[in-house]
């Protein structure tokens, strides 16, 4: 016999989960926090910030070259500072959102913008469904 269900039924079969939402108010200018854990089965991760500073946003690990060889890369932590802003994307405030997709698994993090205090909001939605 085989399964069927409707749209958002109990018996509908698929790698989405519904999404999680994480939504943080201490976003802070000196210290990158983690914002999305790794999650193997991310699709996209979306990153809205609704209070008046900029954010910015960076993978946990990037990739660094060693040695000489580009063709030898590995992960690196990325120390995200205001003086080394490499590797990470801005968000900008009153309502900036940016959606990546794709190649996007990886734990994120957040910094504030210089200036911006300790008390900046984030909003986080990590999704398994394009």
């Amino acid at each position: 016999m085989p399964i069927s269900g409707g749209v958002g039924a109990s018996q509908v079969f698929s790698s989405a989960s519904g999404g999680k939402v994480y939504g943080y108010n201490n976003i802070n200018e000196t210290t990158g926090r983690v914002v999305a854990p790794a999650n193997p089965s991310r699709v996209k991760i979306s990153f809205h910030n609704p209070g008046a500073n900029d954010i910015f946003v960076a993978p946990v690990n990037v990739q660094n070259v060693l040695g000489t060889s580009p063709t030898n890369p590995s992960d690196a932590v990325l120390v995200l500072s205001n003086a080394a802003l490499g590797g990470s994307r801005r968000v900008y405030g009153n309502g900036g959102t940016l959606d990546i997709t794709g190649e996007c698994q990886g734990a994120w993090q957040a910094l504030a913008v210089t200036g911006a205090g300790t008390t900046n909001p984030l909003t986080v939605m990590d999704s398994n469904y394009a």
